[in-house]
């Protein structure tokens, strides 16, 4: 177990500045904090050994852990403004699809202390108006859209329930189930309204999922059919004259409020980053962008599971020096005295913003992947990881915490417990495998070869050979573009850099492009489009769009991202194939076995004879830390077909790797009984290389296996060396020429 859990208010931070610590015990009675260095955070014994430094910062001395729960959910939040005071008659109007229906009370709408829409424990609608509780006798359905009034006549104290199932839309009648109770209430007040939860007190509860579209108020009773009618002409709806609130969701998807159409404007705002964009109720494949008929895209969908900001109350703030060294630090909980149960909440100190630390090189911290992966459950939840690697998975502590506490939220590989894709992922809660010394799910005995602790392989080896460098995160580039990379000669990537946005992409491609030298040191690297949020900072989207290698679909229809618009899915898809920029792009991956590279005797030119200086074995990478050998996990190939350039040089390739690698789907079009052969030929990782028109160069390794191969022998051997002769040419700011 995890006796203590923390994280920060950024993962980027300049000299200078302050950061906030959230800190929540989980069994610890005290805890001590102090501040590191992190340098090399593998403790694989056979790699170069856990290394970090004490940063002489006071953080004070012992403090006590007190627990802060996590509180997923998400809905919507209105403020009543007094509209909602002193009501006479009204109908609440709305049209549902829920995606779970059993097992626990859920909220659809409420006013609370005056009128609810829900879903009961058994599965059928439910609404409540002061002391009188409505239970439909048809249950509701997972499969259709449904409208579902509630109403209140002041005259006869009646309150009614409607539903209507309409699998086809607004045009189809469809059978009325209506049930009614008398009130006993003399007066009738909310202060709000609440969407897909309700209130109890301080503490929201009842969260719903699935999608809601349209639901608006009425300051009378509006008949069953007549709501049906309103709700399909919104524009209609919102000049009713006794129309209260009417919330549109399909205006300003990108943000997080909601528009109110009627005179009232009584906007709220959403609450732990429900879907935006989704298919609603109209929709029938009349349009797939959502930004150019958005009227169909009016649903949202919400999730008992959804979070975005865990809003733990900070328990300690710092300042960083303002001469600290870029790189990659962590506060350090240290629970009741003992530190092999001390938790990292792990950040990058960047270079001073505006101006050059002088440093020529810097390392590219993949925070998207970091956040992509988040408290990920591949070993766990996700069926067939075992088949994937060949072998059972081996648990650690943090597993088993992501276990008993489900609640810390999702990566983007999950599913919510409506088995619907995790969209949405956030660094504004605990991440407790983006941290040294957390053993990967993909580990044999000792070993951490993913992700962060992978990528630490690449700093500790620059730490070893005396490089000095800054670290750079992908919100730093995302924010800052050209301007922060055009300060360096060399930008080396992580490991596993998959996530990319649009900013990010053309930064770094715009960057090789005008004489910049970059080191793409991974695997399955530029591979998934995501966005962030302008409106909600922390938080990132990616929604996986045809073809690509996924554990869900977005869903029919929805394939745009909500924050941005843009097209989600492969960048190999959106403009910007990996091959085009690194030179290769993703082709297999596996969790076995890693395979050395077979040197091409014809790349030993003029041009790529300073990446062999030292190294005159016609295969290399016969050993690592990751699989036993250099080219592995998940591997990238060569492709003209798919933009890597002509004058490009394949330095090296593996050349057989086991039957656990397969071909990605998206290279796989037509699955005919000759298609394992075209699988064969294009499985392999490509150690490519080639020169730009500005004067810079790429080199690129094509596999994630490569940096645990620097690593090994303590950073002394030939792939560590040929990687040392890249960079200290790349360095060197003599232009390259195109050959």
């Amino acid at each position: 177990m995890l006796p203590i859990l923390g994280y920060t208010n950024n993962l980027t931070v300049a000299p200078g500045e302050s950061l906030d610590v959230m800190v929540s015990s989980f069994g610890a009675k005290t805890y001590k904090a102090d501040f590191r260095r992190i340098i090399q955070g593998d403790t694989n014994p056979e790699g170069p050994g856990y290394k970090d430094e004490l940063v002489d910062i006071d953080l004070g001395g012992d403090r006590q852990a007190t627990h802060k729960p996590f509180k997923p959910g998400s809905c919507v939040i209105v403020p009543g403004q007094d509209v909602f005071e002193d009501l006479q008659s009204f109908t609440i109007a709305v049209v549902i699809k829920p995606t779970l229906t059993k097992g626990r009370a859920r909220c659809v709408v409420a006013l609370p202390g005056l009128a609810t829409i829900g879903i009961g424990e058994d599965g059928h609608l439910t609404g409540s108006i002061g002391n009188a509780n409505l239970h439909s006798e048809v249950p509701v359905s997972t499969l259709d859209w449904q409208i579902v009034t509630l109403s209140f006549d002041h005259q006869t104290r009646e309150a009614a329930l409607s539903i209507s199932v309409d699998s086809e839309g607004a045009t189809q009648a469809a059978a009325i189930s209506i049930v009614s109770g008398q009130v006993g209430l003399t007066s009738l007040a909310a202060s709000e309204c609440m969407i897909a939860a309700n209130r109890d007190e301080a503490e929201l509860t009842a969260f719903y999922d699935g999608k809601i579209d349209r639901p608006a108020i009425f300051g009378t009773v509006i008949e069953p059919w007549a709501a049906k009618l309103l709700l399909a002409d919104f524009k209609k709806l919102a000049q009713h004259r006794h129309v209260l609130a009417a919330w549109d969701f399909s205006l300003k998807m990108t943000t997080t409020t909601i528009c109110d159409i009627s005179p009232y404007r009584l906007n709220g705002r959403i609450h732990n980053a429900p879907k935006r964009a989704m298919t609603g109720w109209l929709w029938h494949g009349q349009e797939l962008d959502w930004k150019k008929r958005p009227e169909l895209y009016s649903a949202i969908h919400f999730h008992a599971t959804d979070i975005y900001d865990a809003g733990w109350a900070v328990d300690f703030q710092l300042t960083l020096p303002g001469d600290l060294k870029s790189g990659i630090y962590a506060v350090r909980l240290v629970p009741d005295g003992d530190e092999d149960l001390a938790y990292y909440c792990v950040f990058v100190v960047r270079p001073p913003r505006g101006k050059p630390s002088g440093n020529t090189v810097a390392f590219l911290f993949p925070t998207c992947s970091y956040m992509a992966y988040a408290n990920h459950r591949l070993g766990m939840d996700v069926p067939g990881t075992e088949i994937g690697m060949g072998r059972a998975v081996e648990m650690d502590a943090h597993h088993m915490f992501l276990q008993d506490n489900p609640e810390i939220g999702f990566s983007v590989y999950e599913v919510h417990d409506d088995e619907s894709g995790v969209f949405h992922t956030s660094r504004l809660r605990p991440i407790v495998d983006m941290q040294p010394k957390v053993k990967s799910f993909l580990g044999g005995l000792g070993s951490n070869i993913w992700q962060f602790n992978a990528d630490t392989h690449i700093t500790g080896w620059l730490d070893y050979i005396g490089q000095e460098f800054d670290v750079i995160t992908d919100e730093d580039v995302h924010e800052d573009g050209l301007r922060l990379l055009d300060r360096y000669n060399v930008v080396i990537t992580g490991t596993h850099p998959e996530y990319y946005t649009r900013n990010m992409i053309e930064a770094v491609q715009s960057f090789t492009d005008r004489g910049g030298r970059l080191m793409y040191l991974g695997g399955n690297g530029f591979y998934w489009v995501v966005s962030f949020n302008d409106d909600m900072p922390g938080i990132m989207e990616c929604r996986r769009s045809e073809a690509g290698i996924r554990p869900w679909e977005p869903g029919h229809g929805q394939f745009y991202h909500g924050f941005t618009g843009e097209y989600g899915g492969l960048w190999r898809r959106n403009g910007h194939a990996p091959n085009r920029l690194c030179g290769v792009g993703m082709t297999s991956q596996g969790f076995d076995i890693s395979e050395p590279y077979v040197v091409n005797p014809d790349a030993k030119t003029d041009r790529a004879s300073f990446i062999f200086e030292g190294v005159d074995r016609p295969v290399i990478g016969d050993f690592g830390l990751a699989g036993g050998g250099a080219a592995g996990l998940e591997v990238d190939r060569a492709d003209p077909l798919q933009g890597t350039p002509p004058h490009a040089v394949v330095l090296a390739s593996s050349v057989k790797h086991t039957d656990i690698y397969l071909m990605t789907p998206e290279d796989l079009l037509d699955p005919t009984p000759d298609w394992t052969g075209t699988q064969a030929e294009i499985i392999r990782a490509d150690l490519t290389f080639f020169e730009t028109e500005g004067g810079g160069a790429v080199f690129s390794t094509g596999s994630i296996a490569w940096a645990g191969s620097v690593a090994w022998n303590g950073y002394e051997n030939e792939i560590a060396k040929m990687t040392e002769n890249v960079l200290r040419r790349f360095n060197d700011s003599t232009p390259f020429s195109m050959p």
